[in-house]
């Protein structure tokens, strides 16, 4: 009888911590990162859904695209997977839980709460929002509005989701069916996968009886180290609490080769990334966590509430003098 009744609580717990989790990203339904990421949630109990683009969309930022055919072109999707004059829009043959939609990382949350959800799995409430692991880092302000693994994340956020973006140091662009090993511990893809549902447990172990795991409006932005065989001596990194700007904070810009007449991509920073005007200014930066520390992760939240605040705001109105009614 004994056994039966710790049975039952035990199974009553882990009903309790299921979770319905959306995870999405911008490099493509077929990357590696992603499917790691699947799977490794799964494992942990919760009901995942997995809606991202059907290729790769890095650098969208926001963007909101919407399918302008009802087959792909081309070559297909990314890796020809799905290949050419497939829909556009479908699941994986044998797990209707894995998506894709030819969009953008923003528009594959609109497309997952629009018609996946409520079209086919009875409008189930999400509890979560992952984007990523992103393959390549997105850190400081001047990411924020690049990456297209964040832009799906504040895509959640306006649509009253709690949201969080995560990304990866192994920018490899890789097809998941050539390099997916879920059980090689030194491959970056798993170790992210595992430490992403290690951060996920964290806040919904620590939720308590609270209706959302994050307050509204609010999201996470999280980056991990090199792991695995790309840094050998950090297989577990670390968790640290940090801010968007700061020290190291950068963003993107361009050079110009006169030599080829041509203009390069560079990462730069400037003195307005630095500023703290908001939060916890006593955090270090992203940027200093990931790339001057060993074996951390950053993990910054921010909110969607883009108006400076209270003090930056009247200084601005003085500065409109008589014009403003």
């Amino acid at each position: 009888m004994q056994f039966l009744a710790t049975s039952l609580l035990l199974f009553i717990a882990s009903v309790a911590f299921s979770k319905n989790i959306l995870l999405t990203n911008d490099d493509g339904w077929q990357s590696t990162n992603i499917r790691a990421t699947y799977y490794k949630l799964k494992d942990a109990g919760h009901n995942v859904f997995l809606v991202a683009p059907v290729s790769q969309r890095s650098g969208y930022g926001g963007k909101f695209d919407i399918p302008t055919s009802p087959t792909l072109e081309g070559k297909g999707g990314e890796f020809g997977y799905p290949g050419p004059g497939a829909p556009s829009f479908g699941h994986e043959a044998d797990d209707d839980h894995i998506w894709y939609f030819n969009g953008t990382p923003a528009s594959s949350i609109a497309f997952a709460l629009q018609y996946v959800l409520p079209e086919k799995f009875n409008n189930v409430s999400i509890d979560l929002v992952v984007s990523g692991p992103n393959e390549g880092l997105n850190m400081s302000p001047g990411m924020f509005t690049l990456s297209g693994t964040i832009g799906a994340t504040y895509n959640a956020i306006y649509r009253n989701l709690p949201a969080i973006a995560f990304s990866g140091s192994n920018g490899n662009n890789s097809f998941f069916k050539d390099s997916l090993d879920l059980d090689d511990t030194k491959e970056p893809a798993t170790i992210y996968a595992i430490k992403v549902t290690e951060l996920v447990n964290e806040l919904f172990k620590t939720q308590g009886v609270n209706p959302r795991v994050l307050p509204i409006g609010v999201g996470l932005n999280v980056n991990f180290p090199p792991v695995g065989y790309l840094n050998e001596s950090c297989t577990d990194p670390t968790w640290v609490f940090t801010r968007l700007t700061g020290e190291y904070a950068s963003g993107a810009d361009l050079k110009y080769n006169a030599t080829s007449n041509s203009f390069y991509y560079v990462q730069d920073g400037w003195n307005a990334l630095t500023v703290c005007n908001n939060g916890d200014c006593s955090l270090p930066s992203e940027n200093f966590v990931v790339e001057y520390t060993k074996c951390q992760s950053a993990v910054s939240s921010f909110s969607i509430d883009y108006d400076a605040n209270l003090g930056l705001t009247n200084q601005v109105k003085g500065l409109l003098g008589g014009i403003l009614e």
